[in-house]
């Protein structure tokens, strides 16, 4: 197996885990999935909330009444939060989860998160992505492309909805890749997808889509049929190999060819997935363009939740 530098023991050993938690839901999937993964991780549990406090502060008002009606909502404010992050490090002590809390009412939400990130050094971050009632889609927020952006470790954004019991874990992987850093990438989202599917008594699985150039073709549109079976076999061969370097078999694997958003939707409701793989890479501004909006797409449309690894440099 290709050398992970270390980055194979993230998930092996989820020892700390930091949950975003949001102010603004009382019932949220994403406690459920950290007592989950802590639970059978033995996991240490940072639950971080920030709500900005948009009401004027003390210094801001004349004094008197209005400066010490401020201060007392200012002081409740806190106060309902914080009684909040208490209720739920109580569910997860019930759990025998070691559990801290950290609340703070900063107005660069992202730039917080960020920080105690670096900070507490988890294994995992967890945080919810929410559904727009209106239209039904998923809201994924500034804060949320800042993390995908940025976030050192490995982040799980959680879909509103329960897990399939019989469900899977699976990697969309990339092998053909012209990238030396794909490869490395890969054997981590396997080796990723392998650990977890067995913590969590879950199927492991394998999603791969290729795109045969036609238009490479013309005009000898009439071995239109000899190309693409010389397409599959190629990348069929990498898939292959990839897979055998962690124990996977063939019927592990689904390979799809034409849209990637379309095949891999069809695969993740017939494989019951409850959470997608990805690897994230740093790009150049042409394929940020284009891998942006792909990458939009699986975290708007994708019906479970998403586990974004970076490779370890």
């Amino acid at each position: 197996m290709a050398d992970l530098g270390g980055a194979s023991k993230i998930v092996k050993n989820l020892k700390k885990l930091l949950v975003i938690v949001d102010p603004d839901i009382d019932s949220d999937f994403v406690i459920e999935r950290a007592i989950l993964l802590a639970f059978y991780g033995k996991s240490r549990v940072l639950l971080l909330m920030n709500k900005a406090n948009v009401l004027p502060q003390p210094s801001d008002v004349t004094p008197g009444l209005a400066s010490r009606f401020f201060r007392t909502q200012k002081q409740l404010f806190t106060e309902h939060y914080q009684s909040r992050l208490t209720a739920l490090k109580a569910r997860f002590e019930a759990q025998g989860i070691e559990t801290e809390t950290y609340f703070s009412t900063d107005k660069n939400g992202a730039d917080v998160i960020l920080g105690k990130i670096r900070e507490f050094e988890p294994d995992m971050t967890l945080k919810s992505v929410q559904k727009q009632s209106a239209l039904s889609r998923i809201l994924i927020t500034n804060t949320d492309w800042k993390l995908v952006k940025s976030c050192p470790s490995p982040l799980l954004l959680v879909k509103a909805r329960p897990w399939a019991e019989d469900g899977a874990i699976m990697a969309s992987v990339d092998p053909l890749h012209s990238k030396a850093e794909q490869n490395q990438l890969d054997h981590l989202l396997l080796d990723t997808t392998v650990t977890l599917a067995k913590s969590l008594q879950l199927n492991a699985r394998v999603f791969h889509c290729y795109f045969p150039d036609l238009s490479a073709m013309f005009p000898k549109v009439v071995d239109a049929e000899d190309y693409v079976r010389e397409v599959r076999t190629i990348h069929w061969g990498r898939v292959h190999s990839l897979i055998t370097a962690h124990g996977l078999t063939d019927d592990q694997v689904t390979m799809t060819r034409g849209d990637l958003i379309k095949t891999l939707l069809q695969t993740i409701r017939k494989d019951r997935a409850n959470v997608l793989v990805l690897g994230a890479l740093s790009r150049n501004v042409v394929e940020n363009a284009i891998i942006g909006s792909t990458a939009e797409k699986i975290l708007y449309d994708t019906p479970c939740d998403v586990l974004i690894m970076k490779h370890n440099r």
